[in-house]
């Protein structure tokens, strides 16, 4: 866990962290710095009036990074689709090999970020599920009755809305 004073090493880790798209709970794991301590450090970068605080204006800055280089491909791609055969396109098929390779990756990690994000979230309905029937079971006989007159329908529904998107 992290301790008092640290907060001059870990914010600008954490704040890149965000940036590249990991979330508070990520974060928490790695640095060992609580989820609230992370909301008050992202909080306070909001400026009055502005509907993005710092670290989401650096997350989009990155995404937009990513359109960027993909924009950057089309053109060297059309560059060497409208260059004559025989002109010297060394350094354009290396430009667009590297551009392609970092887009691929850059997209490689974004669907991988989208594939954790949707198990963590059905994972959490489960739970959510779990809670209550433990809850029932305790508490409210009819609870558990509802439930498992339609659970399936439930488990179908959690997966549903808490799919990759």
């Amino acid at each position: 866990m992290a301790e008092r004073g640290d907060k001059t090493k870990l914010y600008p880790v954490a704040m890149r962290m965000y940036g590249d798209g990991k979330s508070l709970t990520e974060i928490e794991d790695v640095l060992g710095v609580s989820r609230q301590t992370l909301s008050v450090w992202k909080r306070d970068t909001l400026t009055p009036g502005e509907e993005l605080d710092e670290w989401d204006k650096a997350r989009e800055k990155r995404l937009s990074y990513v359109q960027r280089m993909e924009n950057l491909l089309d053109r060297e791609l059309e560059h060497a689709e409208n260059s004559q055969a025989g002109q010297g396109l060394g350094a354009t098929y290396d430009s667009i090999s590297k551009l392609g390779a970092l887009v691929q990756r850059f997209k490689q990690a974004e669907q991988e970020a989208q594939m954790k994000s949707a198990a963590q979230r059905q994972a959490l309905f489960l739970d959510f599920v779990r809670d209550l029937i433990d809850y029932g079971s305790r508490n409210d006989d009819e609870l558990v009755s509802v439930l498992e007159r339609n659970f399936d329908d439930l488990v179908q529904w959690g997966r549903e809305k808490y799919e990759a998107r």
